[in-house]
This record gives structure tokens, sequence and C-alpha cells, in this order.
């Protein structure tokens, strides 16, 4: 279906970034952000690891020679019924959402938007259309974040000279949805390199449910760089779902972060269980009075998969919260790494932060665990914890004595570790599809 389309490999170099620019008809502003994120990537080398955010990812397995820029001529428009089964099987069903965005190996292909959603300001839209529509509105936030600017490290240098399949999320002031939006990041068998990008614009007193999920087909390595911004207005609400399967053979990079201003609330919830290797880096800038923020992580690895988190949560103002529990199930010979921070400012006193990584192994692998502390305040409440360890043996034991085979006890106790942060997830058919998903991993 997605072979029909005409396809170009184009090398990485200068030409192509001037050459997208044009292509898109981009604003002048944007050519020159793309132009300056090039001379980033050629003077930044790649991240080693004597760095410490890279001390434990495996960033010399990286097939980072492989990079290869897809360009999808005339992409084919599907309805809901064309998309392929395995794309469907990680979505909802389009009355149980407001809206739907697909990309396909950087093409949208389809989209649909609810009549009364549209009618009242909501954008949910290819990220290059909507810059020939709302190019002012994107401007202010484009490229705003610590971690998610060009300058940050090379891979962010490289999503900002080539990014392509973005998506643009804006809920206008005082717009509230009951229903969320879900939008599908998608590389086919035929694909390439991924420089996917996503903008969340959420205006003052608006509510909005946004599904990110991620899945690929790919046959050969391929590295993907990711950047997510989430801009949240005062007393705005967010719910952001990051659900991550890509295939065996690719290797991520995402860059994500979050500024919260005075009483917004965040509930992020992260969820990983494919790739050959992925690199996550997550902040949130608590920038107002009041603000909020609830993180949620899982991971379910196995045979030797890596899963490497770096989180940091920024207290800037006063009086703000945030909450971070991170559970990850490492199976066979595989590796999670966990390094976060909270950080609070001399001026953010009367905050609250608190982090904690649980470990559950299963197998050979490895959990690595570190949090931290950097407190300039001397009126707050901030705590941290850590525990790796591995199923109890009594905990099996009293299932089997009651007749439950010694891998479906397992199952239930894993399932019982991760449930907390599902029972959250909005969505009944999106909770359900993660716990299949972890009950196949642990078959």
């Amino acid at each position: 279906m997605m072979g029909a389309a005409q396809r170009t490999l184009l090398s990485l170099d200068a030409d192509l970034v001037a050459w997208l620019g044009e292509h898109y008809g981009e604003p002048d502003w944007l050519r020159a952000a793309r132009e300056e994120a090039w001379t980033h990537y050629e003077a930044l080398p790649y991240p080693h690891r004597k760095e410490e955010a890279w001390r434990r990812a495996p960033i010399d397995r990286f097939p980072l020679e492989t990079f290869r820029f897809l360009m999808l001529h005339e992409a084919p428009q599907l309805t809901y019924a064309d998309l392929p089964p395995f794309w469907l099987r990680h979505l909802n069903r389009e009355s149980e959402v407001s809206g739907t965005l697909v990309h396909a190996d950087g093409a949208l292909v389809y989209r649909a938007l609810r009549p009364d959603v549209a009618a009242r300001g909501v954008v949910v839209d290819d990220l290059q259309h909507a810059l020939l529509t709302h190019a002012d509105l994107i401007r202010p936030y484009w490229g705003r974040g610590v971690w998610t600017r060009a300058g940050f490290d090379r891979f962010t240098a490289l999503n900002a000279a080539l990014w392509q399949g973005g998506v643009l999320v804006y809920v206008p002031d005082g717009v509230r949805m009951s229903l969320p939006l879900q939008v599908l990041t998608a590389y086919t068998a035929a694909g390439a390199s991924g420089f996917p990008r996503l903008l969340l614009i959420a205006g003052a007193g608006s509510q909005v449910t946004l599904l990110h999920e991620h899945v690929s087909q790919e046959r050969t390595p391929e590295v993907n760089s990711e950047v997510v911004e989430l801009h949240l207005g005062e007393r705005a609400r967010v719910r952001y779902v990051h659900l991550q399967h890509w295939g065996e053979q690719r290797w991520s990079v995402t860059h994500q972060e979050a500024h919260l201003a005075r009483d917004a609330y965040l509930q992020w919830s992260s969820f990983s269980f494919g790739g050959a290797v992925t690199k996550d880096f997550m902040r949130v800038e608590l920038l107002g009075p009041d603000a909020q923020a609830l993180l949620h992580g899982v991971t379910c690895i196995n045979n030797h998969q890596v899963v490497d988190q770096s989180t940091y949560q920024h207290h800037v103002a006063p009086q703000t919260q945030s909450n971070l529990l991170f559970r990850n199930v490492v199976l066979d010979e595989a590796q999670s790494v966990f390094y976060g921070m909270i950080r609070v400012e001399p001026e953010a006193q009367q905050s609250r932060g608190y982090q904690a990584s649980n470990n559950l192994l299963l197998g050979m692998g490895r959990a690595h665990a570190i949090p931290g502390l950097e407190i300039l305040a001397n009126d707050v409440q901030c705590s941290h914890g850590a525990t790796v360890s591995r199923v109890d043996e009594e905990q099996l034991f009293y299932l089997q004595a009651r007749a439950i085979s010694r891998a479906a006890a397992q199952r239930l106790i894993v399932g019982g570790f991760i449930e907390p942060l599902i029972a959250p997830v909005p969505q009944h058919e999106t909770r359900e599809r993660l716990r299949d998903d972890l009950r196949l991993r642990l078959e």
C-alpha cells in the first residue's frame, strides 16, 4: 500500500537542509533555524560515555553510519479502513477519540478531526502544513526548550535541521476536550531514519489528552532522533501518553520537554517496549506558582534490549509540585538505566518533589537506578528512592500452592507491579493494549 508512493533516499548534507526549506515553502525564520541547526550538527561531536547522561548507554553500538533520509513523494491519502492492521492495532476506534493523525515514513497519510472540535479552533495537523496556516502561533514556541534546543547535542541538532513528519496540536484558551486525540508515527519496512517532531500548545484554561504511539517494521538497523515539546498555559490540564513500540532494529534517541505556567497540571506517561537501544531524555519545567507535574514511566524489555532514561524535574517557581514514578521490568539479558534529578531553585520555596525508580529483574539482565537532588531553597519537601529486586520466591510459592503454574504466577506478580501505572492511562482500549503487550512479552 505504502510501496506505491515514489521514494527517494537523499544524502545528509547542507544542500539537503536548504532543499527541505525550499521544497516545503517554509517561512524564512524556519529556514534560518534549519541552517543554524546544521551548523550545530557539524560542530558538535556525538555524545560519548564520559558524559554522565551517556555513561551507561551503549552509544558506541549505535549504527550512526546508517543515517538515511527518505523523501516520500505524493504520499497516499488513506481512509481509516485502509490503514494496515498492524497500525490499527495501536489505534483506538474513531468513535472513542476527537481526532486521529497518522504519519508514515515522515509523510501524512491520514488525518481526521471531529467537526465540532475543529469548530472550536482545535488544530491537529501535519507540522509542515500548519506552518502555512499557523506560523505566527508556532514561531514563539519553536526550539525554546533546554534539552530540545538545536544546540543541546548532535541528535537535537540533526532533528532541528532535517525534521519531517512533524505534528502540531493546538488547543485554544478555555477549550476543554472530553475525548482524547491520537497520533501515530509509523515507519514501514521500506522506511529509513526518523526525524519526527511534536509541538503541543495548550492555551490558558484548556484541557486535552494526547495519545502518541510509535511503531516500525524496518528490516535493517535505523536510527531515530525525535523531539517533543509541550507548552501548558495558565490553568491548562494536559494528559500526554508516549507509547513506544519500535521494531527490533530501531535505535532511538528522544528529547522531550514540558513547560508549565501558573497552576498548570501535566500527567505524563511514558511506555517503552520496543527498539534495540532507546535513550530517552524527559524534562519538566515548573515555571509558574502552583504548577504540578505527575510523571509515570514503564519499561518492559527482553533479549538484549537497552532502555536508558534521563529525567529532570526543574522547580523554578514557588509552591510547585512534581511526582515521578518509573517502573522497569527487565527480562533475559536486557538492561535498564534510570538517571533522574530534582532541582529546586532558590526562589522555588514551599515546593514539593518526589522521585522513585523501581526495577524488577526476571533474568540475567541488569538495572541501574541513580536518583538525585539539587536543592537550593530552604523550605521544601523533596525526596527520592530506588529499588532493584527479583520476584519474591515466597510470593511465587504462595501462588503455586494454589494450583497456579510458576509462569502464570510470575505474570500475575509482574502485572500487579505495573498495574498502578497503567490504571491512570486514559481510554480503556489503550489500557487493555498495554496489558496485552505486557502479557505477550512475559510469555
